[in-house]
């Protein structure tokens, strides 16, 4: 048995098994950001950096309208980076390999508890008696996934795909352990987590991708890497981006419940269009305008009355998601804050001075932080244009991805040999 453990604390592949050079593509909903990695042992050096704007729209069922023009975003991305590796490096990289972080909107993510109750609990947990919780576990998992997904299907021939499957929890008689082979106990709870898009999606990244001449590493969201990154093991991280704030509560470590609303950045361009009666273009100059702390008089004191109005809305609508998240749990009490969309004036302090003791649940007083890029710490940027909490996510994805590297978890097999419902592809979102 403890050789079938030790494939999962062990087992990292050697550095000549892994592409020396990557590039990792963080497909935002209104920005795509580009990496340019380069792996020294067990740490990643980010040695380009490139950014584009697009306004690419979905279909419900995660359908692109426009491959042609989200593949040029992607590829205006990596050429900036890869240009700025022959700056850092004094020689450019293009990288054949590519780590693709998909939009955390467009996810289905879930996490699913069973408890298998021992009829001899003076009896040692067996590996084999582990397998078989862990696979009926993910296996009911997976049905209520099928469930779940179904409305969102465009047409009954619309298939979904595991992007993702983790086990991030297993605990005897309500106490958490690593590795619960050879403990006794009445209780042997598992925890897991599964990630599903659909395929129309991945497809279409495929065809990106495969259209830059990119080979792809893995295809992965980043719910689990912002969950890596949190300074304590239990948290909420809340990344704010263009077209949605995606919510997520951690625990142990790892991702436990997500939600994802459709308030971004975009939400208060959009209030500014509808209260001021701007075109989409000026109510986002305008915005960015008072970002940067460049208005004056009378049209600042109206953009600030119209984005504090909007404010209160985005604030009662993560306390509502934080509530339906806590489950009969405390919340953790720290509140971590990413993305582009955070950076606007007032978010912050709005989110300190929201009277969250008061109308949820916490284990202590909660405090807000906004996250810093440095927190990713496999990370080493020799380029000097990495810049705030706006590229938390992207470093992230680098980083979980570097960390996963050549490790062998047997538990993750065991998942995803389990059978899964009619409506999950063939398609994996690891490739």
């Amino acid at each position: 048995m403890r050789e079938f453990w030790s494939t999962v604390v062990g087992g990292r592949a050697t550095v000549e098994e892994r592409p020396r050079y990557r590039a990792v593509l963080d497909l935002g909903s209104e920005q795509i950001k580009a990496l340019v990695l380069e792996l020294k042992g067990a740490e990643g050096l980010v040695i380009g950096v490139g950014r584009a704007s697009h306004q690419q729209e979905w279909g419900m069922d995660g359908a692109v309208f426009d491959i042609q023009a989200m593949a040029r975003s992607c590829d205006e991305a990596l050429r900036q980076a890869e240009d700025m590796t022959a700056e850092v490096w004094n020689r450019q990289v293009v990288p054949d390999w590519v780590v693709v972080g998909l939009p955390n909107y467009l996810t289905t993510a879930q996490a699913f508890a069973v408890t298998h109750h021992r009829t001899n609990p003076a009896r040692r947990i067996s590996g084999k008696e582990l397998t078989a919780v862990v696979e009926r576990a993910e296996r009911m998992a997976l049905q209520q996934l099928a469930v779940k997904t179904k409305p969102l299907q465009s047409s009954p021939e619309e298939k979904v795909a595991l992007l993702e499957c983790a086990v991030t929890d297993m605990q005897v008689d309500g106490h958490s352990v690593t590795n619960p082979v050879d403990f006794r106990g009445q209780n042997l709870t598992v925890t897991v987590f599964n990630v599903v898009v659909s395929s129309s999606y991945l497809r279409a990244v495929e065809a990106i991708t495969e259209d830059l001449g990119l080979e792809i590493l893995t295809k992965v969201s980043s719910w689990q890497a912002l969950a890596s990154v949190l300074d304590e093991r239990e948290g909420i991280c809340i990344d704010v981006g263009g077209k949605s704030t995606d919510i997520l509560l951690a625990r142990n470590g790892k991702a436990w419940a997500t939600a994802s609303l459709p308030f971004g950045g975009s939400y208060f361009t959009r209030h500014l269009v509808e209260a001021i009666g701007l075109s989409r273009k000026d109510a986002e100059s305008l915005k960015l305008a008072y970002a940067r702390g460049v208005m004056k008089g009378s049209a600042e004191l109206r953009v600030a009355e119209e984005i504090e109005g909007v404010m209160r809305v985005w604030l009662q609508g993560i306390e509502k998601t934080l509530d339906k998240l806590s489950g009969p749990r405390a919340l953790p009490h720290q509140l971590s804050l990413c993305g582009g969309g955070s950076s606007l004036p007032g978010m912050l302090e709005g989110m300190r001075s929201y009277p969250w003791a008061q109308v949820l649940s916490f284990r202590r007083h909660p405090q807000v932080r906004l996250m810093q890029p440095g927190e990713v710490s496999q990370l080493l940027d020799r380029t000097g244009q990495i810049g705030g909490q706006w590229d938390v996510a992207p470093l992230a994805l680098a980083g979980y991805t570097l960390d996963c590297d050549g490790k062998s978890d047997p538990l993750e097999r065991v998942l995803r040999r389990v059978k899964r419902p009619a409506i999950f592809g063939s398609r994996e979102g690891r490739a």
